[in-house]
């Protein structure tokens, strides 16, 4: 399996080099910590990038979807034959985990809602062309990243070929309680954005005080080494 990372510039300046590079920073560090191998770690970017032995497969920038950046990265891989587990800048592996048992995609949902959750999926070699039929409707213009990836993957043409994952391998902020409390522990996916106040007091100091973080103590130790002014519970 192989954990891919997907950093864009903006040629807008939306995205800092500073903001985007200590999210990548973070992001390589925590996956070197919890087990990954460098070698195993994809890092797909529009500009060159180098940290603790992962360095950057420089990709085309594309600006039909922001948040479909995953996806246009993924179609730009060439002779993949593992296990690729593609997820956004802000989603924290928490633990090791093995590839879970799956068809050929693997997806969780919001939860309170049957959506998938697009920030956090596991594609097989055998899901190229599920792949690229996201990346075709998303190139027109016309519709965004999850509304897409919902559209095809609950379609007639795909869903017995995707697999419905725990919620642990994504726990997001919105239905954050539910979500939580419906997933395996430890939790294995905390999504969201520590610099975001609410998000990580939600995620790291049990905001909702329901007896739950989503950050284990190595995690927490990791985001304050790279974001140093998060609160204190």
């Amino acid at each position: 399996m192989k954990n891919v990372l997907v950093a864009n510039m903006r040629p807008d300046g939306r995205f800092s080099t500073a903001k985007v590079g200590t999210f990548v920073k973070a992001q390589i560090e925590n996956s070197i910590e919890v087990g990954w191998e460098p070698e195993d770690i994809l890092l797909l970017t529009n500009f060159e990038f180098e940290f603790m032995g992962v360095t950057a497969k420089v990709i085309n920038y594309q600006d039909y979807c922001l948040t479909g950046s995953k996806m246009f990265a993924l179609a730009q891989l060439e002779d993949w034959d593992d296990t690729l587990w593609a997820h956004d800048l802000d989603a924290w592996q928490n633990v090791w985990f093995d590839e879970p048992e799956m068809e050929d995609v693997g997806i969780a949902t919001y939860v309170q809602v049957s959506k998938y959750n697009g920030g956090s999926v596991f594609w097989k070699p055998s899901a190229k062309d599920i792949i690229k039929d996201i990346v075709d409707e998303l190139a027109t213009g016309k519709h965004l990243e999850e509304p897409t990836i919902n559209t095809l993957l609950r379609s007639k043409k795909y869903s017995n070929r995707v697999t419905s994952l725990n919620n642990t391998f994504n726990v997001g902020c919105s239905g954050f309680v539910k979500r939580a409390e419906a997933a395996h522990k430890p939790i294995k996916v905390a999504h969201f954005n520590p610099q975001n106040e609410t998000a990580w007091a939600t995620h790291a100091l049990d905001y909702n005080k329901v007896g739950i973080k989503s950050v284990g103590y190595r995690l927490e130790n990791l985001l304050r080494k790279h974001y140093p002014n998060l609160e204190t519970g």
